[in-house]
């Protein structure tokens, strides 16, 4: 685990380098209470291509707690400058789920960091059916979180590790999330010129496919991907699908 500090807030990062001269890079978000974990193999897949550097968005893993609420504009600012601090050339830039929330907003507000985007079961749309599964959500938020025990299915120790850190302590996390929550996105989609892959598994049920296919109508430069045998967690179910999908969109995308 290596550590930088963006914006006076302590950011923890894995970082896998290719030993090759000019090696694609890829930057890794993950989503609303997880952690850089969750990529661990997704990462070392990716790893055959490139640079690849997985981060504790602030409030999550071993990322420094913010002292303050924070926006989705405001983490976007961040892994900007995490970008320029690092001196990454176009990475191509993961999210899944909030972290795709991120990922829309740093190709809209700071094109110039980026090369190519994915977004995997991704958020950014507000609606009725989606306030009440964040209600749900919110609710399960509130309770006492644990650190999960070791499991040997990776299926199970990614989604064990979602929640795995007690955010909801924080003062600060019920602005931080009704801010991102209660944003729609719609515009910064509009604005996003970057080649885009949307990523998405058939049978996610937090972030419906419906979710994909509106995205796809704003997103300019867009194509989608369906994976079968997946939910939300995309990535965790089918890993290999999901990176041969993100191989094949970097090979095929100018």
């Amino acid at each position: 685990m290596k550590q930088v500090v963006i914006n006076d807030i302590l950011i923890a990062y894995d970082a896998l380098r290719h030993p090759a001269p000019q090696p694609e890079t890829f930057v890794l978000l993950h989503g609303w209470r997880s952690r850089k974990e969750v990529w661990r193999v997704v990462a070392e897949q990716l790893f055959s291509h490139g640079d690849v550097y997985a981060l504790d968005l602030p409030g999550f893993g071993n990322s420094e707690i913010p002292g303050r609420a924070l926006t989705v504009s405001d983490y976007a600012d961040l892994v900007a400058d995490f970008i320029q601090k690092c001196e990454l050339k176009a990475p191509t830039v993961i999210g899944h789920s909030f972290g795709g929330r991120v990922t829309i907003a740093l190709a809209s507000i700071h094109p110039e960091s980026i090369g190519k985007i994915v977004l995997v079961d991704s958020a950014g749309f507000i609606n009725a059916s989606a306030k009440r599964r964040i209600a749900k959500a919110a609710a399960r938020l509130l309770r006492p979180l644990f650190r999960p025990t070791f499991m040997a299915s990776l299926r199970q120790k990614i989604y064990e590790l979602i929640g795995a850190e007690d955010y909801v302590a924080t003062p600060w996390l019920r602005q931080t999330f009704t801010n991102i929550i209660n944003e729609d996105l719609s515009e910064h989609l509009r604005a996003i010129t970057a080649p885009t892959l949307l990523l998405w598994g058939k049978d996610d049920r937090e972030t419906p496919l419906s979710f994909a296919t509106r995205m796809r109508a704003l997103i300019a430069r867009s194509r989608l991907v369906v994976l079968e045998g997946a939910g939300h967690f995309s990535f965790a179910d089918q890993p290999k699908a999901f990176v041969e999908a993100v191989q094949t969109f970097l090979r095929e995308t100018p």
